[in-house]
């Protein structure tokens, strides 16, 4: 299930793609699936029959009351990687200090994250980050760059953290998901057709997205600047941002 947020007060097209499960199980609504993609035994987590996504099944990670950073699961069996870009997992709830590890990457949360985040490669896990969602988020891996020779997943565990963190539908997708329906009134972008410059009508930590799903421009903004994008290709783009804590998205066309 994906949460769409948008800058558009008008229903417009989406654009995605098909999501699968990243490997057997990873909607944990069949728990033998899911233990049967595992490499090593869980830690610090547990079965839960119904704390998921809409009443469903899902794995809650519990305190890790060890003096160790722990691996709470590792997926390394039956593994659903090919053509995918991007991994995308729901969570709800608080944990004391989570990454993760995606093929040969690590992926590190921003501390007190409370909303939906796309996560770039690090050069190593920093287990710092912690979620405090009293709703679900989706925090999304942005896979550039990650070696699929290491054909994993895991979510790792800050030692001696306290958590009640569910989690829910690890999916693998080729593509963003954005699009444009009714609902937020967040200005982003004020021009959304270019020739040039994007201007914003809304600070904020921006990603410009092309219908590949690759990210081909970061800034930081404040209201009423611009960005240069004609270095860019003309064609269809999505600029994504995180507008009074939601994730909102806006289509772009480059003249």
């Amino acid at each position: 299930m994906k949460k769409i947020f948008t800058i558009l007060g008008v229903s417009a097209a989406m654009f995605a793609s098909a999501q699968t499960n990243l490997f057997a199980g990873s909607d944990f609504n069949d728990w033998a699936a899911f233990q049967s993609s595992l490499g090593f035994a869980l830690k610090s987590g547990e079965q839960s029959v119904d704390g998921g996504v809409g009443g469903t099944g899902a794995l809650k990670i519990t305190d890790n009351t060890s003096t160790s950073n722990i691996y709470v699961m590792t997926a390394n069996k039956n593994m659903n990687t090919a053509g995918i870009n991007y991994i995308t997992v729901k969570f709800k709830g608080v944990s004391g200090g989570i990454s993760f590890n995606a093929g040969d990457k690590f992926f590190n949360v921003p501390a007190n994250t409370t909303s939906d985040v796309t996560l770039s490669a690090a050069t190593q896990n920093a287990y710092t980050g912690s979620i405090n969602a009293s709703d679900w988020i989706t925090v999304t891996l942005d896979l550039t760059g990650v070696s699929w020779d290491t054909n994993s997943f895991s979510i790792k565990l800050q030692k001696s953290s306290t958590n009640a963190l569910f989690v829910d539908d690890i999916k693998g997708t080729a593509t963003l998901a954005v699009g444009d329906v009714n609902g937020t009134k967040a200005n982003l972008v004020k021009n959304t057709v270019v020739a040039n410059e994007l201007i914003f009508g809304q600070a904020a930590n921006v990603s410009v997205i092309n219908m590949a799903g690759q990210v081909v421009k970061t800034a930081e903004v404040k209201e009423n600047t611009r960005l240069d994008v004609s270095n860019l290709t003309k064609g269809t783009y999505i600029v994504t941002a995180t507008v009074n804590g939601k994730a909102v998205s806006q289509k772009v066309i480059k003249k």
